[in-house]
């Protein structure tokens, strides 16, 4: 089960806006403002920064502690060394009245930061636990909804190329009915940008019941669904709303089912060599 405080070591950034749904309100505005306002919160002092965000200084002192940092003055020179040129984690954002090039170019460019952020935050020996998980089950159920469902088909595709027999289920009622039929040989996989989908929470739940493995993908480390989950496996997408969908989110998910998906075609190499080669036989037997 991964931990609530464990954080990303690379960037300050992240780890608070991966920890920011965890913390309590005034804790919360403490990092939102910092959020907005990194440039500014460098060269505040600490009761100036309380004010800002209507807070006392015990909070903010908090805050800093929670995002793993030994204090305020530790907390703002670390927030400065992330804000030196090409560091900087942000997105650039749309706006009406933009042309079609400038707009193209701003949903790429968040695309691949939001990946390269993933890749930060990554715990690697989560990420082949995960992938031996997944290769060591009799089925594998995955629970995703809204966007999730769409990361939850994906992953379902890669693992039937790897041999793994997988169902995605979209809705409530399935996910809890596949949740209640699993055993300790079968694996349930939960995708939740959020993490706080209560369907997704009540089916992980009723899975680790039956004493199957538990496995969730979100972007908040400190969530309820990643606290659960035997393993959690982290994204990092940006949480600014772009028409009213979280930057990258889709992108960030998808890459790390690639991940996952490569770690297991090593894992398996001449199986899936052996895979792919009838596969490819079989479609091109259907282009014939």
């Amino acid at each position: 089960m991964v931990e609530p405080s464990k954080l990303s070591e690379n960037s300050l950034l992240l780890a608070i806006r991966g920890l920011l749904p965890a913390l309590n309100e005034q804790e919360q505005k403490v990092g939102q403002y910092v959020l907005d306002h990194p440039d500014e919160v460098i060269h505040l002092p600490m009761n100036d920064l309380a004010q800002r965000c209507a807070v006392g200084d015990t909070t903010v002192f908090r805050f800093c502690r929670k995002v793993q940092t030994d204090g305020y003055q530790d907390f703002k020179i670390r927030l400065a060394l992330e804000l030196t040129p090409g560091r900087l984690a942000t997105y650039a954002m749309t706006f009406p009245g933009e042309g079609v090039i400038e707009a193209a170019r701003k949903v790429i460019t968040a695309d691949i930061k939001a990946l390269d952020d993933t890749l930060s935050v990554l715990d690697f020996a989560a990420l082949e636990r995960a992938a031996d998980a997944l290769l060591a089950a009799r089925r594998v159920d995955i629970y995703g909804s809204g966007g999730g469902a769409i990361a939850a088909l994906e992953l379902q595709y890669k693992l039937m190329r790897v041999g793994v027999r997988a169902v995605p289920h979209t809705d409530a009622e399935t996910q809890l009915i596949s949740a209640a039929l699993l055993s300790p040989i079968d694996l349930a996989v939960a995708i939740s940008h959020s993490g706080e989908s209560q369907d997704l929470l009540h089916a992980l739940k009723v899975a680790k019941e039956t004493g199957a493995r538990t496995v969730a993908i979100t972007n908040h480390p400190a969530s309820p669904l990643a606290v659960l989950a035997d393993i959690s496996l982290r994204t990092a997408a940006q949480e600014a709303l772009a028409h009213g969908y979280p930057l990258g989110a889709r992108v960030a998910q998808v890459g790390l089912i690639d991940m996952l998906y490569t770690c297991m075609a090593l894992k398996r190499q001449t199986e899936v060599e052996h895979s792919q080669a009838r596969i490819a036989a079989a479609l091109h037997g259907r282009q014939g």
